[in-house]
């Protein structure tokens, strides 16, 4: 049976966590700047609704690598 290190096993958790707040800031960004930019040409609320969602993909799809790197980055500060 290998042993598991505690401290380890917490700093894992750490990088997965600061992994998906990358990611997740970079969706909320977009997404939120997508909804104010389709606010302010007085666009339907279907429109609005289509922005903020093209929005969550823009930022999945830029912020995935980025979170990518702030996992790596976190793991190797071991």
């Amino acid at each position: 049976m290998i042993p598991i290190d505690p401290s380890a096993a917490r700093e894992l958790l750490e990088a997965f966590i600061a992994a998906f707040a990358v990611l997740g800031g970079a969706m909320a960004y977009f997404s939120g700047f997508a909804a104010f930019s389709a606010l302010a040409r007085n666009q339907p609320p279907a429109a609005v609704a289509h922005n903020i969602n093209e929005g969550i993909g823009v930022g999945f799809g830029l912020g995935a690598p980025a979170a990518i790197l702030a996992l790596m980055i976190m793991g190797w500060s071991w």
